[in-house]
């Protein structure tokens, strides 16, 4: 009986002790063309691909999507330059990469990928004048860093950086601007960089956290005036900041989550 009650107590505090952990953080900028911008929440993949394509039939274009602890969330918005769009779900990396590179073919480029009930995730999207991406995978960190450096040196840009099923994906435009990375452990640390790199001009392009480490592409961009961001651990509690950014004439750029 003590074993089970003890098991039982597992099983109901893990989940919040997991919870207390979490974060969402938002990106905003100003500068952005994007208008009538908006969010939707939900429980299930199946109930935002759904939600997604509602938004696509009345002239809607997805800017950004995410997955955290049985939350899936997107942002939605007109006015942003894309043409057309796609989403991609696969169990199965190998898969997701071949249906990638298809879209590819046909013009897409991957504006957004996210991992979440056993899914890869890819939202695609054409654009006048969008270069072709190309990308790469690695074990390690350090592995990753590298090939980055690389395509800085051969001209590209960093799109983003993801950690999923065990491999760090970065992805790259043919686009020379002028970027750098920053990785720590600890998001009071992260925020600290952010603030830094702003003062040198740079701005956040891209955040994600995988294993164990919050990734940041800082980029120098004519494409924002200003930035800001906010965190919270629990969703519900970013509607009146969310609200309050948009009333200051910021935008969403882009939604990460991590621990």
């Amino acid at each position: 009986m003590k074993k089970t009650g003890y098991m039982l107590l597992v099983l109901f505090v893990m989940p919040l002790f997991l919870q207390a952990g979490h974060k969402w953080v938002v990106t905003y900028a100003k500068g952005t063309p994007y208008t009538q911008q908006g969010y939707v929440v939900t429980d299930r993949w199946e109930k935002l691909a759904y939600e997604i394509k509602k938004r696509w039939n009345r002239g809607y274009d997805i800017v950004t999507l995410a997955y955290g602890y049985t939350q899936w969330a997107a942002v939605y918005a007109k006015d942003t330059g894309m043409r057309e769009q796609a989403l991609t779900a696969r169990r199965d990396w190998k898969a997701f990469a071949y249906e990638m590179a298809q879209k590819f073919k046909q013009g897409f480029y991957l504006v957004d990928l996210t991992y979440g009930e056993g899914d890869y995730v890819g939202l695609f999207a054409k654009s006048k004048g969008h270069t072709p991406q190309r990308y790469a995978t690695t074990d390690y960190f350090d592995q990753i860093n590298k090939k980055i450096r690389d395509y800085w040196a051969k001209g590209y840009r960093v799109d983003m950086v993801r950690y999923y099923g065990g491999k760090w994906i970065a992805f790259f435009s043919k686009v020379h601007q002028s970027q750098a990375l920053n990785a720590t452990r600890k998001w009071a640390d992260f925020s600290h960089m952010i603030s830094n790199r702003w003062r040198e001009g740079y701005y956040a392009t891209d955040i994600h956290f995988g294993y164990n480490k919050w990734i940041g592409i800082f980029t120098k961009t004519k494409q924002y005036r200003s930035q800001a961001f906010d965190m919270s651990g629990k969703w519900a509690n970013l509607h009146g900041k969310i609200k309050k950014r948009w009333r200051e004439g910021y935008q969403i750029v882009q939604l990460s989550e991590g621990w």
